[in-house]
């Protein structure tokens, strides 16, 4: 990708993401795995950088964060990223993303699936703000781990 290909990616990204600004926006739930927060990407600084910015948006009244910690084992979800979305007026959907994949799912039958599975994983997983708690916690160690590298 070219730099100008990377910077049109990063604008539109950056776009995408003030929805959640906007107080008209819809409720925005997300389930994360302790995973998530613990793999590092882009050394520990991005890590506690990142970690900073989703405990922000989860102190907005309408990002909820829950993560599902590692002592919970085996969940409904752990076999990839799905996103369920319900609207005023249509009928709920489910999208489904693995590996150079993604699916909509439509049929009622399914969608109701996915919405299950999704309960029992939210029924494991830790409250909002004890969420928000471990995510500090994380994000405090990706700091410590961050200024130990730059120390001589």
């Amino acid at each position: 990708m070219t730099d100008e290909e990377c910077d049109k990616r990063v604008a539109a990204r950056l776009e995408r993401a003030r929805v959640l600004d906007d107080p008209r926006s819809p409720v925005m739930w997300a389930l994360l795995d302790e995973a998530v927060l613990r793999r590092q990407v882009g050394g520990p600084e991005v890590m506690a950088q990142q970690m900073r910015h989703m405990v922000e948006l989860g102190q907005r009244s309408r990002v909820r964060m829950h993560v599902l910690p590692f002592g919970v084992g085996a969940h409904a979800l752990q076999e990839g990223m799905i996103s369920l979305m319900r609207f005023a007026e249509l009928p709920p959907v489910a999208y489904v993303e693995g590996w150079k994949t993604g699916k909509v799912w439509e049929r009622v039958s399914r969608v109701e699936q996915a919405f299950a599975a999704y309960d029992l994983a939210l029924g494991d997983a830790l409250s909002h703000q004890d969420s928000l708690a471990l995510m500090r916690s994380v994000a405090e160690g990706f700091e410590h781990e961050a200024k130990s590298a730059h120390r001589p």
